[in-house]
């Protein structure tokens, strides 16, 4: 038996949908289409519907479910995420007056941790390992993502099938103090403290580990130079003209890698993705990437037993929401 579930994955900057197939006896999960648009290309809700259902070549209430993951919070009528979304995201209004069949609004790092129970992960194609360290398949695991924002959630498969997840609120943590670094990092992460302070930015990840957080980076290190987009940064970085910048940014996904090994103990891994990760693969082959990590230098011989690596296909998120409707939805159909 086939089921159809359309899944979004929806963000700042764009939104992706797939209609994903679940075979009931096979358990798989097969993503058969897809499609994105950038959302400042569409005027309302409705009109961004139209145009992934035109896309998908597939309608939403002709969808067995629909798992929406998207950044910002859902309050049960509207996903809000202040200053973002060019136009009211009414989700109940709208799946009342269409006659959606099942469906949720989710966090944006749900459907990833869920692709990572999936059979996603049996294929080396599709991840970016950092490690040797074996996959722990009913480990407690880590999905973080960096882009437009920083999105994280952990979870972990029982061994009924059913699937424990996290509430998690990583972007709003303040940047931590690196436990041991040398003079020159110390010295340049205060100044760096400072000048986010000055500029009345919340000190926290999100504000330097996004692609918005790049460009505070950017003006950081190189204050006489022009005000650059996020783009504009990584074309800056592709030509090797902002070296000092880039290391701090790796040094500091390395500090907050660290920190989440430490806060979670994740046997199941960490597993990292979204728009700024994947534009920029080698940094995760960069030195300054391993010395953040090694900056919280406690535990490090069990931390070195977690799994690490980057979720690199761009089906990921649909897979998992496919996933979610599947076990927390349709949940007849999960075993």
């Amino acid at each position: 038996m086939i089921k159809n579930i359309i899944s979004w994955d929806i963000g700042g900057t764009k939104c992706a949908a797939g209609v994903v197939e679940y075979d009931q006896n096979t358990q798989e999960f097969t993503c058969r289409q897809r499609f994105s648009i950038n959302i400042e290309e569409t005027s309302s809700l409705e009109d961004l519907i139209r145009q992934l259902e035109k896309g998908l070549e597939f309608s939403m209430p002709a969808a067995d479910a629909i798992c929406i993951g998207a950044a910002g919070q859902y309050n049960g009528e509207s996903l809000i995420y202040e200053g973002v979304y060019p136009y009211p995201m009414h989700f109940a209004k709208v799946a009342k007056n269409q006659n959606w069949p099942l469906y949720a609004v989710v966090h944006d790092y749900t459907p990833i941790v869920c692709a990572t129970f999936t059979s996603y992960m049996d294929n080396a194609q599709n991840i970016k390992q950092l490690n040797s360290a074996p996959f722990n398949h009913y480990g407690r695991r880590v999905a973080l993502g960096l882009g437009t924002g920083l999105g994280m959630k952990d979870g972990a498969l029982l061994s009924s099938g059913d699937v424990w997840l996290g509430k998690n609120e990583i972007g709003h943590i303040g940047i931590t103090a690196p436990p041991h670094a040398d003079s020159e990092r110390q010295k340049q992460h205060a100044e760096l403290i400072s000048f986010l302070q000055a500029n009345h930015q919340p000190v926290t990840f999100e504000k330097i580990l996004s692609g918005p957080g790049m460009t505070r980076l950017y003006e950081f290190f190189y204050p006489n130079q022009e005000k650059l987009t996020p783009e504009q940064v990584s074309e800056k970085i592709r030509e090797g003209l902002a070296t000092e910048m880039y290391s701090a940014f790796a040094w500091y996904l390395g500090i907050l890698i660290g920190t989440i090994q430490l806060i979670f103990m994740p046997e199941g891994g960490i597993w990292i993705t979204g728009g700024v990760a994947l534009k920029h693969l080698p940094l995760f082959d960069s030195p300054d990437f391993l010395a953040g990590i090694k900056a919280s230098p406690a535990y490090q011989t069990q931390r070195e037993e977690y799994p690490l690596g980057v979720l690199c296909n761009p089906e990921h998120a649909l897979i998992g929401g496919g996933y979610y409707a599947v076990n927390q939805l349709m949940t007849a159909f999960k075993h």
